[in-house]
């Protein structure tokens, strides 16, 4: 997603964007570099819904998005696909929370890593449907996808590009739509709140900019601003929908109360679920 806006504001800003991987701990490296970074807008951090709002429960997480970084604005979010593997023998969402309330613990979901947002999220649809299903978290999506697709994990939770094509191929099968709308490449799947799980609409997968604390307003704004107008150019758009995911680019305080209303959302979850901070 940086990549995308990048360009274009750098056209705005007057100067260059430079984008750089900063690997490790689940972003948390990331997270904390950008937090320690001096407060002048040279330096931002762009993440997804992981970093800000559920690591800070499910890891040891050295600084507080909350109260160490100002939040510049939302740059898109996207929805999560529930789905099983085609072996497995249920048809819809009711199908198969009844088919794991007649074996608990028998089944088991894959995950991207411990104490990620999918881990999490799907612990808040085992708590909501009242079923028990055994966590394998593996280190990435590649690693997960074999197991996958051979039906050693039955039930993932994803985005419509990385399952597109085994949906196609029926070798996984779409539940539930972790969203507030339908989506015309599945119109026959149903959303959270007409399965009856609305709650799971928050666990969509966003992405954000972001800047260390204390730096100033205006420069805030500055970039806020250079952040919506690329979301309008035809490029962004383009290559955000590519990727299933929706621009948004809503203001610094739209964004930072959408972060603090997930951020005590899933740390109840995190509680409830008994997640330990690693």
């Amino acid at each position: 997603m940086p990549r995308l806006v990048a360009p274009r504001m750098s056209e705005t800003l007057g100067q260059q964007v430079v984008i750089e991987n900063r690997t490790g701990a689940a972003g948390n490296l990331a997270t904390t570099f950008v937090a320690k970074a001096p407060p002048d807008g040279y330096t931002i951090l762009a993440t997804s819904v992981g970093q800000i709002v559920v690591s800070p429960h499910t890891s040891n997480l050295p600084v507080n998005p909350l109260t160490d970084l100002r939040h510049i604005g939302m740059i898109g979010e996207g929805d999560q696909i529930l789905n099983i593997n085609a072996a497995v023998p249920a048809q819809n969402i009711a199908e198969f929370v009844a088919l794991a309330k007649k074996s608990p613990g028998s089944m088991f979901y894959g995950d991207a890593g411990a104490g990620g947002s999918l881990h999490l999220y799907m612990e808040y649809f085992k708590l909501l449907a009242g079923i028990d299903l055994q966590p394998v978290h593996y280190r990435g999506t590649s690693q997960l996808m074999p197991d996958y697709l051979s039906n050693r994990v039955q039930m993932g939770l994803n985005g419509y590009p990385a399952i597109e094509a085994y949906i196609a191929q029926g070798k996984l099968r779409p539940l539930m739509l972790v969203g507030r709308q339908r989506d015309p490449r599945l119109p026959n799947v149903s959303t959270a709140a007409e399965a009856g799980y609305q709650p799971m609409e928050a666990c969509s997968n966003w992405f954000g900019l972001h800047a260390p604390r204390g730096t100033p307003d205006a420069i805030v704004q500055r970039l806020n601003e250079a952040l919506v107008d690329a979301l309008r150019t035809e490029a962004v758009k383009a290559g955000m929908a590519a990727n299933a995911i929706r621009p948004v680019g809503d203001t610094p305080e739209a964004f930072t109360a959408r972060i603090a209303a997930d951020h005590e959302a899933f740390g109840k979850v995190a509680r409830t679920a008994k997640i330990q901070a690693e």
